[in-house]
C-alpha cells in the first residue's frame, strides 16, 4: 500500500467487476495464504511478461497465481470474488480500481509491478506447489 499509495478498496462496479477477466495477482504472502487455506488446486505456475512490454524489466518474472477459467479468474463468480469476504483477495485485488486510467499511469508504481516484482527474490528458489 504504501508504495502505490492506494488504500484497499470494494468497488463492484461493471468496470471494476471487468477486471477479473484476468486474476489479480498476489504476492508470494498472498498465495501462501490462499494454499493454506486450501485452494492450492486453483493455482497455477505462471510467466508475468507484462512487465516487459510496460518497460520496467527486461525478462518474464516466474511466479503462482490464481487460474484463468473459462475466461474469468477462478475465484470470480456470480459477479463477485469468492476471496474478498474472507479476507484472502490478492493485493493487486484489494487494491484495485476503475479510477486508475492510462493518462494517470505510471508503470513503475503500477499494482501489477509491485506485486509481481515481490517474486524476484524467489526466482532462483520458487518452489512450484
Amino acid at each position: 500500500m504504501q508504495r502505490s499509495g492506494r488504500k484497499p478498496t470494494a468497488c463492484s462496479c461493471d468496470r471494476c467487476k471487468s477486471q477479473c477477466h484476468t486474476p489479480c495477482l498476489g504476492t508470494p504472502e498472498d498465495i501462501e495464504k490462499l494454499i493454506d487455506a486450501g485452494y492450492r488446486d486453483r493455482l497455477a505456475p505462471t510467466s508475468w511478461f507484462a512487465g516487459m512490454l510496460m518497460g520496467v524489466i527486461n525478462r518474464p518474472i516466474e511466479m503462482v497465481q490464481p487460474k484463468v477459467e473459462n475466461g474469468w479468474c477462478t475465484f470470480y463468480h456470480d459477479g463477485l470474488c469468492e476471496l474478498h469476504d474472507k479476507g484472502l483477495k490478492p493485493t493487486e485485488g484489494r487494491l484495485s480500481h476503475h479510477s486508475i486510467s492510462v493518462d494517470n499511469f505510471n508503470p513503475k508504481k503500477s499494482l501489477a509491478w509491485l506485486v509481481a516484482k515481490e517474486w524476484l527474490p524467489l526466482q532462483n528458489e520458487l518452489i512450484r506447489k
